[in-house]
């Protein structure tokens, strides 16, 4: 019968030169491994060795045996190294919007990674409509995005409130000469500037807009920092998270236009399959609540974690 020590005899005895090396290397005797050598070559009905000559020669058909050998040998070794690794390695393809990649997703992904090296997280950043669809597709297998929770109604999707997020109309300081808190009809006479149709986050405020009796964004960017950016420049109003965005560029360069009515918290939440990973994908998601924290710009966070 053929058996892995047969193997692995063989090959440290051709790595080694002798009979003798490969019974110390193996914690054996010289005549355990030449019984191991002779077995195997009943096993096989092959000669291995050219025992007309001095040392350990291989014949022809030990050469052609012995790739087989190290390979097998090789692929057992990797066998027992598994006892080491993670019992089992899951990849779960999550996608986010900027504002959390802006904000808390760095910190998150470092002490994630640590604490559960038996996950892989593949991560894809774009606008929430374009992720939603790619979840839908199975090409994610969890996206955490701005939405009302009805709108995950749908059989076999889980979500869970991952944070809510304080909005405001925000503007370069002194562009909004009206005493406070301003109309919201009266903003209309300004540029309103927005992220487009694929932005949840948009699509929310605008709705509540609407429903306000106010005309929506006349002005759009996808980028979240471009937008602020042309806030920032005074090309308009935008409704922003402040915090975040007072964070970013400073409150002495924009304020907050506090308007009646007051604009709604927006609620982030992470979306996931009901399946054989469900146990696995709540606990995905409570970690992603307990780091949830959009008020603060990553880079900003991580140099007052250093002052400190």
């Amino acid at each position: 019968m053929l058996t892995l020590k047969q193997l692995e005899s063989f090959v440290r005895i051709v790595e080694l030169g002798t009979f003798e090396r490969a019974a110390q290397r193996l914690n054996t005797t010289p005549s355990t491994i030449s019984k191991r050598i002779a077995e195997l070559e009943e096993a096989t009905a092959l000669t291995l060795f050219d025992r007309s000559r001095r040392g350990a020669q291989l014949t022809e058909d030990g050469e052609q045996l012995l790739e087989h050998a190290m390979a097998t040998v090789h692929q057992a070794q990797k066998i027992l190294e598994l006892k080491h690794q993670p019992a089992q390695l899951h990849r779960i393809r999550l996608g986010f919007t900027d504002l959390t990649a802006l904000t808390w997703l760095p910190g998150f992904l470092a002490t994630f990674t640590q604490q559960r090296p038996d996950v892989r997280l593949d991560i894809t950043i774009d606008m929430s409509r374009t992720l939603y669809q790619l979840f839908q597709d199975g090409e994610l297998d969890l996206v955490v995005i701005p939405a009302d929770q009805e709108a995950f109604t749908q059989p076999g999707v889980e979500s869970r409130l991952i944070d809510e997020v304080e909005m405001a109309f925000m503007a370069r300081q002194g562009l909004v000469q009206e005493s406070r808190p301003v109309e919201l009809r009266t903003l209309d006479g300004y540029t309103l500037i927005s992220q487009g149709k694929r932005s949840g986050f948009a699509q929310q405020v605008n709705r509540w807009l609407h429903q306000q009796g106010t005309a929506g964004a006349t002005l759009t960017a996808d980028n979240l920092l471009a937008l602020v950016g042309l806030v920032t420049a005074g090309q308009g109003i935008s409704v922003l998270p402040h915090r975040c965005v007072a964070n970013l560029a400073g409150e002495d360069v924009l304020e907050v236009i506090d308007t009646a009515p007051s604009l709604p918290r927006i609620g982030y939440y992470a979306v996931f399959r009901d399946n054989s990973r469900l146990k696995l994908m709540e606990t995905l998601a409570q970690h992603l609540a307990e780091a949830a924290d959009f008020t603060q710009p990553f880079f900003l966070r991580a140099s007052s974690d250093r002052e400190r």
